[in-house]
């Protein structure tokens, strides 16, 4: 019997891994941003709809799930529709542009 499975949209530039709350010899990682070579606002991970259930209860309060950086959808279609729409949220660990904090940058010859 085929398992059901949910995609995970992620949008830490390093991934992360989620271990079971139930058996903490299973885990799962969540790709990130730097494991994609576009650049893109988000990536996606298939995940076992039963483990990210139970990780997503045990884990409501976490903060990237609250800030959307970690998110989940029955499909690619609806994960992609749910990325544009969290597109603007904020993860506290976006690149900064340095000309809007006056850092001076060199110019290569």
């Amino acid at each position: 019997m085929a398992r059901d499975i949910v995609v995970i949209g992620c949008k830490l530039p390093h991934g992360i891994i989620l271990h079971s709350p139930v058996d903490p010899t299973k885990k799962v990682t969540i790709k990130g941003l730097n494991s994609s070579e576009l650049i893109v606002p988000y990536v996606l991970t298939p995940v076992d709809a039963d483990f990210w259930t139970e990780w997503e209860m045990a884990n409501a309060k976490f903060q990237p799930l609250v800030s959307k950086a970690l998110f989940v959808a029955k499909n690619k279609a609806d994960a992609d529709a749910m990325g544009k729409e969290f597109q603007r949220e904020k993860t506290g660990l976006e690149t900064i542009d340095p000309n809007s904090h006056g850092i001076k940058t060199v110019e290569k010859e």
